[in-house]
Parts: structure tokens; sequence; C-alpha cells
């Protein structure tokens, strides 16, 4: 059985800060290898922020060494860090287990913040480091969760099948990505939600191992939140945009976060996401561009390419907005 919590929330306490209950706090769950990708993703966060003051970063690293925490803290100065090292007691669905094709396992350490997290964190956005974001995160941190304890975007993820594989009853909510996410801390630690995904996965080994646990422990239980903060690749390309879901039409003007899933990373030679430029423009504010340079051998000539190839199919990516639109109107009269 996973530990339970280290301590307990104390924003709801009488005694909370006005200045703690304002707080906002982003986590991220990596290691040493995803140092310039987070930093290139607080330094999107910067870019928008209204208040970068009020954000208190939390770090759930493994390994990282504290040259390479300065540097990355030096993207947001203003900002509040906490570093976290998170080991195999704390989530021992990691140890011994081989990463699935392009799953790290460092994305078991969002699992982590049940147990990990600052006693006085009652509420947290976690992002994944493959995401540049577009819009100020306090608009997404003041979003009602109702009863729910999750609040993140609808996924492509066959959810019926999803559903019948794990004897789960169907419902309207369907599956979620894990890779943006609300989180009621308060009420994780209550039922151990996390906890519970945590031994799911040590008892099922599933294929998208914590994003299937998670949405396994909330099936019906999580709130879905606007697609433009967690804009995927299948939205960014348009393969599916005859489903309900991409009648949204989101476009890069829209989106308030995009995010690289699957295997398609900015940072990977000959990969390909038409909004690879928005990573590469906040990396550009970090100490850590000639590294990733280096080690992608992506050059700022082909760079170039990558914003003039957007600006191009920018056209195409309009008219699929307004057929799609026109088409969910069509279909769906008022």
């Amino acid at each position: 059985t996973v530990p339970l919590i280290r301590g307990m929330s104390v924003c709801s306490n009488t005694r909370a800060t006005a200045s703690m209950c304002d707080r906002m706090n982003i986590a991220f769950g990596f290691d040493n290898n995803y140092v310039p990708h987070v930093a290139a993703t607080v330094a999107s966060i910067v870019a928008t922020a209204r208040n970068i003051s009020s954000i208190r970063f939390i770090l759930l690293h493994t390994g990282v060494p504290e040259d390479r925490r300065t540097q990355l803290e030096a993207v947001a100065p203003a900002a509040r860090f906490e570093w976290i090292e998170v080991h195999a007691s704390d989530i021992p669905a990691i140890t011994g287990r081989e990463s699935i094709s392009h799953i790290n396992q460092t994305t078991f350490l969002r699992l982590a913040t049940e147990r990990c997290a600052p006693s006085d964190c009652d509420r947290l956005i976690y992002l994944d480091a493959d995401l540049t974001v577009k819009s100020d995160l306090r608009d997404l941190w003041d979003y009602d969760l109702g009863d729910h304890y999750l609040g993140a975007v609808h996924d492509c993820v066959d959810a019926p099948e999803f559903a019948s594989r794990w004897g789960l009853p169907p419902n309207k909510l369907g599956y979620f990505n894990a890779g943006v996410l609300l989180i009621d801390l308060v009420k994780v630690r209550a039922e151990r939600a996390f906890s519970q995904a945590l031994n799911f996965i040590l008892e099922n080994n599933p294929p998208l191992a914590d994003q299937d646990a998670l949405n396994w422990v909330a099936w019906g239980r999580w709130t879905r939140i606007p697609t433009r903060w967690n804009v995927q690749r299948h939205i960014a390309i348009g393969y599916r945009l005859d489903e309900r879901l991409e009648a949204e039409a989101i476009t890069g003007d829209s989106a308030a976060i995009v995010h690289f899933t699957g295997t398609q990373k900015p940072w990977v030679r000959d990969a390909y996401h038409p909004w690879a430029w928005l990573y590469w423009a906040a990396l550009q504010r970090t100490p850590f561009l000639a590294e990733v340079e280096k080690k992608s051998g992506i050059r700022a000539s082909g760079r170039l390419r990558l914003r003039l190839r957007w600006s191009r199919m920018r056209a195409r990516a309009l008219v699929h907005r307004s057929k799609c639109a026109a088409r969910y109107m069509r279909d769906n009269p008022m």
C-alpha cells in the first residue's frame, strides 16, 4: 500500500495568510535531461503571467544538480521555487519499470504530489514539460472544479474501449489527457486518490501508465476544462476535425497551452509539430538554448523554416475552423 501524505493543508485554515491563499502553485515532475524543457515552459509562463511574484513553482525531480537548479530559477527570478527530490519509496511504481515508448519514468512524479507537495499546498496546476503556455495560467487556476478533485482536457483515447478493458461503466465525460491537470489536493489527499492510482499501476501495468491510472481512479468524476488549455497534436494537425471536440476549432491564436504530445517533440530532429517554433521562442529566453541546439542539431535556420511553414499553414487552419464550426452548427441546430 502506498503511504499517505506527509502533511495537511493550511489554506483552508483561518490561520492562513491572504498571500498564501492568493499564491498559485504550478508543479512539474522531471529529471536532469528535461531541465531545459521545463525552463522553456517556465519562460512561457513568465511571458504570459500578470503577477509573477504570486507564482510558486513546485519542482518534483530525480537527481537535478544544484547548478542546473540555479540556471532554471534564473528564468523567473521574481517567482518562488521549491525543489523536492522524489525517491522510489515515495512512488514505488517507478522502481524496476521500463519506459514505455515515449513515456519516461518521471511521468509518475505527478502522482507523488499527494504526499510530497508542501503541506500548505491545497490546489495546484500540474504541467508536463513538453508544452508551451500562451495565456495567463491564473485563468485556469480560478476554474471551478465543482465536487471533483481533477480538472482536465478530453483526450482522443477510445473511452468505450478503455471502460470495457477495465470493467468501468460508460459515462459522458470520457477519457482525459494528464498533461495539464488542475488538482484539488485537499480532496486528493482525503481520498488517497493518487495512492490508488499508483497501486493500480503496480497491479495492472496499464499501457499509458499514470494517465490510464488517473482515468481509472477518476472515471466519471473529473471536470472537463476547455480544450484550449491542452491543445494536443491531433488537434493542432487536424486529424479529427469532424469530431465534436474539434468543433471548437482551436487555432494557434486561441490555444492557451500547446502540448507537444507523442514522439513529435520540438527538440527532435525531423519530427514535426506546426507550433514547434513556440517552444524555441520560449527556450531562447533561458540559459539552455545552446545546449538544446547542440543536442538536437536544430539551428536557427531550421527554426526559421518551422515558423514559415506555420505561417503558410495558418490560413488552411482557419479554413478548417470555419468548415468544422459550420458542420457542427448544421448537425446541431439550436
